[in-house]
């Protein structure tokens, strides 16, 4: 975005356009647009009889970007953990790495699992400035899967006839909260990208509608039907046991690799009803003739019958080389292929998909996490519509298993979620993989295999089939076997969206870089690097904001606090440090008490250009009170609401969390918990009030904390938690309504 100047006035009438989610006026687009403005027919696009979702709370696109763009509304990222090969690299490796690797992270690419709001996220990715993600994520997404909360237990809690979201969230604002997310989705996507939305039934036809709208109708692929159970007692209605996943394609060369469904018994017992007794194998009949098909065929007469092939002669005689033709009975009659059950591999991929059940309560692959998806789910999705090395991404993270089958699948990815349930459990589950299982994505190689009943030959193909002797059913040799993954997973992070040690902020003369990033945050300036104070020679400058060289008053340095202020001489000595040749404009972020000159001042460098000063203040008393004044969404405290849809601030502070636990007979004993944050009253949270959940890793190796089990402050009785399996590597994290962690806490 390029240099634009506006008044005070413009800048009011803007803001208040963005607030009331409406179109700034034509003259003040074409100065903030002016390379696009007067491109679009506005009253053309209004007679447009295109079905959209009209609600209350509806932003124009142009607002949902243009508060990201205007306002920097993107959050900082912040490395939290860093995993090589599986195991955590600890706090000074980790370091060490980050200083190598510099700003741009320029070893390659690192996968990503984010705690923190999503649409802080998108909106940094679409920025395109902080270092982590920069010229990796915007315009080069090839898939996005989400699934986002459309199905939890607290849904159903509404009397008959009663709106099911209302007892979490309004429907019109749970709509454009997806809208506004599905907006910087399309903008990151790449141009061979696809979007999968997975819904149920209440939600799927108003989602439609918006993604129509955003996507472009004519950008839909498939309403994909998933039938998830085989049965669902309901007694007053038809039971419910299909999702629905809405596919959607960025434009016609979107990445397609056709998949073949599973032959179906069923299928091959009725259509492969002769037998060649040469080859001792069932076949079924092809059609060769063209008549009726659209496009033609081949007219010609062979051995004696004329009609339109669908081949042409000389494929029709090496089929008749070869044994491969079916002649009827019937004098007259048109011959047919024949095609063995050993060539047949299924049929192309349908759209409605009854192949793939919910996670057995026994399986291997089950995480304890609520509304987790199986993997051959995603493993049919990604094959899809991604190849190796593409970058897949899901923003509703919840148990991993879009970056666990992406990580299988050699594909790069990204996953977000805002509970810390959801990232110690996709934390654990991607450090661990190599001892989960194995996708079957091949065919299984040939070889002799004999029927467990009868110990008859079966001729060995990849189809399910009987046993031609005993009729016993005998499946795929693949599916017998729980194969291991075996392999670690690439390096990744624990990436934390727009959080701060509260601490660290203030103790500034050690931590001097927590508060840099820190208020770059507050205006939203992401574009940072130390190679800046050499490009404009002035030390001060760790940033760049349109182009434009962004200073941090070091209030960290003792002088600089108590005696140096931003005066007029101030000013010129910033323009003397640049040799004199400083012009445009020159951002100062400063505590508003350390500054003497006005929001705006203009000085001239030595060839008599401007240079324009603008200044960016705060009140000082904002590093003691931010974390009290912003509003937090809060950690889910109960199974219910694991999968809420969380909007939230672009930064917060991370602060003191303390428990004190007793081993019992039956599990453990919360014997005193603290947290700093404060409730909705601005009071002190008593008692266990302020815990959302404790984490707790049953084999804790003293590095990794892997999340075994999660109780929820509902779930607690009088400080009582019944558990079992602890032993002596027992250890827990407590985690309050903030999403703040007490240190890992061995059970003793």
């Amino acid at each position: 975005m390029g240099n634009i100047e506006l008044t005070e006035s413009e800048s009011q009438i803007l803001l208040k356009c963005l607030n009331d989610g409406v179109e700034p006026p034509a003259e003040l687009a074409k100065k903030l647009f002016p390379a696009v403005c007067g491109t679009w027919d506005v009253a053309k696009l209004n007679r447009a009889s295109i079905p959209t979702i009209e609600y209350a709370g509806k932003r124009s696109e142009a607002a949902i970007l243009n508060e990201a763009s205007a306002f920097g509304a993107g959050s900082p990222l912040q490395i939290v953990r860093f995993f090589q090969g599986g195991k955590l690299k600890k706090d000074a490796q980790q370091l060490e790495l980050i200083k190598e690797t510099g700003p741009t992270w320029e070893t390659g690419w690192k996968n990503m699992i984010l705690q923190g709001d999503n649409l802080q996220f998108l909106k940094t990715c679409y920025l395109d400035q902080d270092p982590l993600i920069k010229g990796k994520v915007k315009g080069k997404v090839s898939l996005f899967y989400i699934d986002p909360p459309f199905a939890t237990k607290s849904d159903f809690e509404g009397g008959e006839g009663e709106d099911s979201y209302s007892d979490k969230i309004d429907r019109a604002e749970f709509i454009e909260q997806i809208r506004e997310r599905q907006v910087f989705m399309r903008e990151l996507l790449a141009d061979n990208g696809s979007i999968y939305v997975h819904l149920d039934q209440r939600m799927s036809s108003q989602i439609r509608l918006v993604l129509d709208e955003i996507l472009g109708r004519d950008k839909f692929i498939n309403e994909i039907i998933w039938q998830r159970a085989f049965g669902h007692s309901d007694s007053t209605r038809y039971g419910i046991i299909h999702d629905v996943l809405l596919f959607y394609g960025k434009n016609a060369r979107r990445t397609w690799n056709e998949l073949l469904q599973a032959p179906d018994p069923e299928y091959i017992e009725t259509f492969f009803d002769q037998y060649d007794e040469k080859r001792k194998e069932r076949y079924q009949r092809i059609s060769l003739s063209a008549l009726g098909l659209s496009g033609g065929g081949y007219d010609y007469e062979y051995k004696g019958v004329r009609t339109l092939w669908r081949c042409p002669i000389e494929t029709l005689k090496r089929y008749d080389a070869e044994g491969r033709l079916h002649w009827p009975v019937k004098k007259d009659g048109v011959p047919r292929l024949r095609r063995y059950e050993s060539e047949y591999t299924g049929v192309p991929l349908q759209d409605i998909w009854t192949d793939i059940s919910k996670i057995h309560n026994m399986s291997s692959e089950l995480t304890g996490y609520p509304t987790q998806k199986p993997e051959k789910l995603l493993e049919r999705i990604i094959l899809a519509s991604s190849n190796p090395g593409d970058l897949v991404m899901d923003i509703f993270g919840g148990s991993g298993t879009t970056a666990a089958v992406a990580e299988k699948l050699g594909r790069r990815w990204i996953t977000c979620d805002f509970g810390k349930h959801a990232i110690y459990t996709m934390q654990a589950r991607l450090a661990s993989i190599s001892t989960s299982r194995a996708l079957n994505v091949s065919a299984p190689a040939q070889v002799e295999k004999r029927c467990g009943s009868c110990s008859n030959v079966i001729a060995e193909s990849q189809n399910f089939k009987k046993c031609k002797k005993c009729g016993a059913f005998v499946g795929r040799e693949s599916d017998k076997k729980n194969v291991e993954y075996g392999k670690p997973p690439q390096d990744f992070c624990v990436i934390s969206v727009g959080a701060f040690d509260f601490a660290k902020i203030m103790d500034l003369r050690k931590n001097a870089d927590a508060y840099v990033a820190f208020v770059l945050g507050i205006f939203g300036i992401t574009e940072r690097s130390v190679a800046f104070a050499q490009k404009y020679h002035i030390s001060n400058v760790v940033a760049e904001k349109d182009g434009n060289p962004v200073e941090v008053y070091p209030v960290w340095e003792e002088n600089y606090l108590r005696k140096v202020r931003v005066d007029m001489d101030y000013l010129k000595g910033i323009i003397e440090q640049s040799g004199r040749k400083l012009k445009g404009n020159y951002y100062i972020i400063s505590p508003e008490s350390c500054v003497r000159v006005g929001a705006e001042t203009v000085l001239k460098n030595a060839k008599g250009e401007k240079v324009t000063f603008r200044m960016l203040t705060f009140p000082y008393k904002v590093l003691e009170e931010a974390a009290r004044n912003f509003q937090l969404s809060e950690q889910p405290s109960s199974s219910e609401n694991i999968n809420k849809l969380i909007s939230s601030v672009g930064f917060y502070f991370n602060e003191e969390v303390e428990i004190k636990i007793k081993k019992t007979s039956k599990g453990f004993k919360v014997a005193d918990f603290s947290t700093t944050i404060l409730n909705a009253s601005e009071q002190r949270y008593e008692g266990l009030e302020g815990l959302a959940m404790i984490l707790v890793d049953t084999g804790y190796d003293g590095e990794t904390f892997n999340v075994d089990a999660c109780v929820y402050q509902k779930d607690i009785k009088d400080g009582e938690v019944a558990l079992k399996g602890i032993n002596g590597k027992t250890a827990i994290i407590a985690v309050d309504k903030h999403g703040n962690e007490s240190k890992v806490t061995l059970l003793k």
